[in-house]
């Protein structure tokens, strides 16, 4: 059996999606190769759209899963094509799909990705292991963040130390000594994006230039402050169903670009920082990775926010855009060699196997 597996995901911002293949066969797993695929803006738009509670007719929806399985697919294939796998066996690929809705607190607890598992182990004769999410959910999980458990592998469950995912949705992984805890904050990009996208046609906010010049509306700040998400106990998800355009106050809506995105940075940068200093006790090392990382603004609020200087996850060796699609590489692995991954429940911690295997002769 092969040590190699590759990893993929896109993320809430549906911008992009990335893949790795990742050597498990050393104590430390090593990236071999990587790449990343743009979604084109007419196709995130849809996903977007859909993931904000548009109605959309079974055909419809149907056909956007295709064509998005087709990204995925392709983005493999360029993937293995690269020269440092040529010679190499692929065991599996881990898929993790693009979040549409997820709802692990309905009275039918479900998540919801869009990724067609058979297209891509067709298309590249390697097994999937797909549906991680819903398999988490039915383990009394909330079906994310999935990365917890692979951080403590990675960055040393003994250590201080607290990893921050700074995707669309801010996640995290506390470390600290023993104690490891991982759980979904709020938006950290969502907000930003979504706003630019839809009222200035940007896909982003590039390095937090637009925030940088903006005055914070204080007001619509403390309204958004207010919301019971922020209240809720650990551990907790969100996705784009809550955290979404209509989320921004109307008042919000009518000030100027580089105040709104300048208030949406700092709704951010402090419902990261209020958690985190709830959590944390004394000294800890904080290491970034996600999008996020790349929003000098973003940035420079959370650590005046916290006390804590901020690095990127490159200082320990990882490549902090490629930490996550590493987590479902290891996920494909665990279910491939019959691991049981822990899974972090309001009742305690459970074992069980995560994700569904298709495989294609």
């Amino acid at each position: 059996m092969s040590s190699i597996y590759i990893g993929i995901m896109s993320g809430t911002s549906a911008d992009a999606i990335d893949a790795c293949a990742v050597d498990f066969s050393k104590k430390r797993p090593l990236i071999l190769a990587k790449h990343t695929t743009q979604i084109q803006n007419d196709l995130q738009r849809r996903i977007i759209d859909l993931s904000q509670g548009e109605k959309v007719s079974a055909r419809h929806f149907g056909e956007l899963n295709q064509e998005l399985s087709k990204k995925f697919s392709q983005c493999a294939e360029k993937l293995i094509s690269k020269k440092e796998l040529r010679s190499k066996k692929i065991e599996a690929i881990g898929l993790a799909g693009q979040t549409v809705w997820h709802a692990p607190k309905a009275k039918n607890p479900f998540t919801m990705q869009l990724g067609d598992p058979n297209l891509i182990a067709s298309n590249n004769g390697i097994k999937v292991v797909s549906n991680f999410r819903n398999s988490h959910i039915a383990l009394g999980g909330e079906g994310a963040p999935l990365t917890t458990y692979f951080h403590a592998e990675l960055f040393g469950a003994r250590k201080k130390r607290l990893i921050l995912n700074l995707g669309g949705i801010a996640n995290i992984t506390l470390l600290d000594r023993g104690t490891i805890l991982g759980t979904d904050i709020g938006p950290a990009n969502a907000l930003i994006d979504i706003y630019c996208q839809k009222k200035l046609g940007i896909k982003f906010d590039k390095n937090g230039k637009l925030a940088s010049k903006g005055k914070v509306d204080n007001a619509s700040l403390k309204s958004m402050l207010k919301h019971s998400f922020f209240r809720k106990r650990y551990p907790k998800t969100t996705g784009k169903e809550l955290f979404n355009y209509d989320f921004i106050p109307k008042k919000l809506l009518a000030k100027n670009p580089s105040d709104c995105v300048a208030t949406l940075n700092e709704f951010s940068a402090l419902i990261i920082s209020k958690e985190i200093n709830k959590l944390v006790d004394g000294p800890i090392e904080i290491y970034a990775c996600g999008g996020g990382i790349y929003n000098t603004t973003l940035l420079n609020n959370l650590e005046g926010f916290l006390d804590h200087k901020i690095q990127s996850t490159n200082i320990l060796g990882v490549d902090p855009d490629y930490l996550e699609a590493m987590t479902f590489a290891w996920l494909a692995r665990n279910a491939i060699r019959r691991i049981k991954t822990k899974v972090f429940t309001s009742k305690g911690l459970v074992y069980g196997y995560l994700g569904s295997v298709t495989e294609i002769r």
